[in-house]
């Protein structure tokens, strides 16, 4: 056995979400190690994913958009920016199996404080006292010195795998099954008959009682219609045509009238497809009620389910393709399908990676449910989470979880269910990766979610970005001599908003500058309570008092002063008299006929501000304009904003309502990057005040 081996970080399994967790933590200069139980990199995005499910990119950030551009960037620059490769893959979200492995494999080989490991198995997991602090791995040949058994060390552990393992043989509690309505109040939850068409009819049956079961996997295949790519399916030795035996009668009855009402083709680049498990069909390629000893089956047991639903696949297409009690046509059409030739080679041209849709579910700090993903009452968007560190776009949907019976009316699969009218975009807290009872882990993939929340968090590039955001914190962690569940929360929303990940949606934002991730940053505080933050709207000094008390509570923001009372206030050395001021409108009655906060009060506040950063010292009048130069220089505020005395005075309106009333108001965008800018430079300045995660 290896014994001492140390990394600063350890990450095993090398899932799309364990890759960005990899990524981000040796992009920080973390000595990080990724160990992966197979010979594959990319888990499903490499594996016949080849459409990644999310909505549009403009919903993902950092490392998933990271990925997307390189795919974009490989159509391009091989066939050409107007080539029907390009167009077909969708800005980078749909690709080759073949393609998506070389960009990840690139991206890990650039990493120089990375070392990856394949074909490593976890054997065991120590936790002394609450913490998470070695594993044992076993590495089959292949991997040069790593071959045999290896004790490991790290700071900080991330479970990137789909199952749940490291979690599980950590200690971490977990559930696997689905809650009941009752549970954590989920209209759709538990046993549920729902017709997927338009009309999302719920049959009768659909009880709502919790159980055990999990969806349904199976493989996702890259098949073509390309002659001269294409490798005939052949007929697997333990073939039973009484399993597909169903699809006659729905031909028969014209419920089924081709292969493509049976698997659901979809094109990808390169004349391939992504073919997936049809919705409306009662006998595709899902295989339900068979993978309940997936989870905590040993080696073998694994891989028996995996022969299974692999033989069950191939058996399927041999059907569609061959048997006599199907249409001549529909066999003629069927057969026009085979494997890609160049996808695989190695697996006989079939992926390698079973699509565990749903593995365990640890029971973190905070539990992602189906209220998480809708609309919130009262407000115009989903639940706001404070320390949001992700977006999510996808749909609430599950597979089956039962097999084709009666009670379906030949319409439904229990347990098949998509809810797109209802999911909104959403936010993802960071304690769902943060287990309970277990220090020194972050669980980025099988996450603290009910069956229903899990059924849209579930998705690649959502899981890509939480993976980053986990690398993100344990290096965080690590800096800060902490344990993971207890960093500054705004400190990883501020790396992760650097790094240009979203914690928050807006439609009518540029996230990428300053202005846009102030609003993110914000909008998790609870600034915004829909998904428009109309930045360029005039901001009224009511909104502007407002978001300055809610920054005041947040890191970084306890020094900030109050705006000026009065609507201008004179610079030293002017003569105030003659002047009556209880002859004049009350504060009351000026504020409400000088509604908006002027560029010239935002200036004087500003001032004012950057002597309370500067911490009192003697001179502060120069030191704010220092305090303040590095936050202004990037934000959309510098141009607007002059904080000298005099340019303050000339901006703003007089005391008697003078010339000075049409002064031009600061935007709410404009005020938010101030804002935010402040707080950014305050934390790095180690003057965080009150208020953590």
């Amino acid at each position: 056995m290896i014994t001492d081996r140390h990394y600063e970080i350890i990450v095993y399994g090398a899932t799309p979400g364990g890759i960005g967790a990899a990524v981000a933590a040796a992009r920080r200069g973390r000595r990080t190690l990724l160990l992966e139980p197979s010979p594959y990199i990319g888990g499903m995005m490499t594996s016949g994913l080849g459409r990644t499910d999310i909505d549009w990119l403009d919903a993902s950030g950092a490392i998933y958009r990271e990925f997307a551009h390189r795919v974009e960037a490989h159509y391009t620059a091989q066939y050409g920016t107007a080539s029907p490769e390009a167009e077909a893959c969708n800005r980078g979200m749909f690709f080759e199996p073949s393609v998506a492995r070389a960009i990840l494999e690139d991206m890990l080989a650039a990493e120089s404080r990375l070392t990856l490991v394949r074909r490593s198995e976890l054997l065991s997991a120590e936790a002394v006292d609450g913490r998470l602090t070695a594993i044992a791995i076993e590495t089959e040949a292949g991997e040069g010195e790593w071959q045999g058994r290896s004790a490991l060390s790290a700071d900080v552990f991330i479970d990137g795998t789909y199952e749940g393992d490291l979690a599980a043989m950590a200690g971490v509690p977990y559930e696997v099954g689905r809650e009941s309505r009752d549970e954590w109040n989920e209209e759709y939850a538990g046993v549920l008959y729902m017709n997927f068409g338009p009309s999302k009819e719920v049959l009768p049956g659909s009880t709502g009682e919790g159980d055990d079961r999990i969806q349904a996997y199976n493989y996702r295949l890259c098949l073509t219609d390309v002659p001269e790519n294409r490798v005939a399916p052949g007929k697997p030795a333990s073939y039973n045509r009484e399993e597909y035996a169903s699809l006659s009668v729905d031909a028969a009855e014209g419920r089924v009238r081709s292969i493509r009402d049976v698997l659901n083709i979809l094109p990808v680049p390169g004349g391939k497809t992504d073919t997936n498990n049809h919705h409306y069909c009662m006998c595709s390629s899902d295989l339900p009620e068979e993978n309940g000893t997936y989870l905590e089956g040993g080696r073998e047991e694994r891989q028996r389910v995996r022969d299974r639903h692999r033989h069950y696949y191939q058996g399927l297409l041999w059907f569609l393709q061959h048997d006599e009690s199907l249409p001549e046509a529909f066999r003629e059409d069927a057969q026009r399908w085979g494997y890609a030739a160049d996808e695989f080679a190695d697996t006989d041209n079939f992926p390698p990676q079973l699509y565990v849709r749903e593995g365990r579910r640890i029971l973190g700090e905070y539990r992602f449910t189906e209220n998480d993903a809708r609309l919130a009452p009262g407000l115009g968007r989903s639940p706001i989470h404070a320390d949001s560190v992700a977006v999510g776009a996808y749909a609430i949907d599950s597979h089956a979880t039962r097999k084709r019976e009666a009670a379906g009316r030949n319409v439904a699969l229990e347990g098949f269910l998509g809810l797109g009218w209802l999911t909104e975009v959403y936010q993802i807290p960071y304690g769902v990766m943060v287990p309970l009872g277990v220090d020194g882990l972050l669980v980025p993939v099988a996450v603290s979610a009910t069956h229903m929340g899990l059924g849209t968090i579930r998705m690649e590039p959502c899981w890509m970005q939480l993976g980053y955001a986990a690398g993100v914190a344990a290096d965080l962690a690590i800096a800060g001599g902490a344990a993971p569940r207890d960093i500054p929360i705004d400190n990883l929303q501020d790396e992760l908003l650097a790094a240009d990940q979203l914690i928050g949606f807006y439609r009518d934002i540029d996230a990428s500058g300053l202005m846009g991730k102030a609003i993110q940053y914000f909008g998790a505080k609870g600034a915004f309570r829909s998904y428009e933050a109309r930045p360029d709207e005039p901001l009224t000094v009511e909104r502007a008092s407002a978001l300055l008390a809610l920054a005041r509570l947040l890191p970084g923001g306890s020094r900030f002063p109050a705006l000026p009372a009065a609507g201008a206030v004179l610079p030293a050395g002017a003569d105030m008299g003659p002047r009556l001021p209880r002859e004049e409108p009350s504060p009351a009655a000026y504020w409400q006929r000088h509604p908006l906060l002027t560029q010239g009060l935002a200036g004087r506040w500003l001032q004012a501000a950057g002597r309370a950063l500067s911490a009192g010292t003697a001179g502060a009048a120069g030191g704010s304009v220092s305090a303040s130069a590095a936050a202004r220089a990037s934000s959309p505020a510098a141009a607007w904003l002059r904080t000298d005395s005099a340019a303050a005075a000339e901006g703003g309106p007089s005391a008697s309502g003078g010339a000075g009333e049409a002064a031009p108001a600061v935007s709410v965008g404009e005020w938010c990057a101030l804002l935010y800018g402040l707080l950014l430079e305050a934390r790095r300045a180690g003057s965080s005040g009150s208020g953590g995660r």
